[in-house]
């Protein structure tokens, strides 16, 4: 009897201290636009983007409606081989917003003073790109501020444990990152989980992104086991990796710059 009261009593403060967790990281979800722009069409997609998109964003976020809009290039893949030419990043804290349809997106134009109709810019947008795929994301952590021309290492992972896998990044990625962006090798780092699409389907489950300052920063070599054993003393650094490799797979790993990002001014 004393036995499973004990497991009750337990299994009580396990629920709870996953609410108090719940209640005391905020959500935040990001809703990624993965965009094809037709071939030549680059600079003027771009542009378009900037004097369209872009002036909406800083309303939004200004606002309080986003946290952050981010306009991103592939750098590599490129030509055929690129998903994806561009990808439209926005980001929100707490439950994400309904997709607006056409009314609201009109509205939305014309309140950050750009002259075109919704139907106006559905087609030119599609006069200059296609929109390949929309997916959904929550941001588990955030560290740094990324900034426009930043580069971005973006890594898909295939998880096989999703709790223990979310830990490692916590507890072992994240002090690291922590250090290499106060040093100034970095400028951001973020682990996010997919949210849409989901399901035995999805190639891949989780990413993280590394952020950088500029080209040079992006490909200096450091090492990684010296920062480890600096940050995680007393901690075998080949053991921890090595169990860090059984909870994921990398599945593809993309070099992306940061072209625009609107914040709240």
């Amino acid at each position: 009897m004393r036995a499973k009261k004990l497991v009750l009593t337990l299994s009580v403060i396990w629920m709870m201290a996953g609410q108090l967790e719940a209640q005391q990281q905020p959500l935040y979800y990001q809703t990624l636009n993965c965009v094809k722009v037709m071939p030549g069409k680059a600079r003027e997609f771009t542009q378009f983007v900037r004097d369209t998109s872009m002036k909406v964003a800083q309303m939004r976020a200004d606002a309080g409606e986003i946290l952050t809009w981010s306009l991103l290039g592939s750098v590599m893949p490129a030509g055929q081989e690129a998903r994806c030419s561009h990808i439209i990043a926005t980001l929100v804290e707490g439950v994400p917003p309904a997709p607006r349809g056409p009314e609201v997106f009109e509205k939305a134009l014309q309140k950050a003073g750009v002259n075109m109709t919704a139907s106006d810019w559905t087609a030119k947008a599609n006069s200059l790109s296609s929109l390949v795929s929309t997916e959904m994301w929550r941001h588990r952590i955030r560290v740094g501020a990324p900034q426009k021309d930043h580069y971005v290492f973006l890594n898909y992972m295939k998880v096989h444990d999703s709790p223990e896998y979310n830990d490692f990044e916590n507890n072992v990625w994240r002090p690291m990152a922590e250090a290499w962006i106060k040093e100034g090798s970095q400028s951001g780092w973020i682990f996010a989980t997919k949210v849409l699409p989901s399901g035995t389907d999805t190639t891949y489950a989780a990413d993280s992104a590394d952020i950088y300052p500029s080209w040079d920063a992006a490909f200096k070599q450091r090492s990684t086991q010296a920062t480890f054993e600096k940050i995680h003393s007393g901690k075998n650094y080949q053991q921890t990796m090595d169990r860090g490799f059984k909870l994921r797979d990398l599945a593809r790993r993309e070099l992306w710059v940061i072209l625009e990002r609107v914040a709240k001014k």
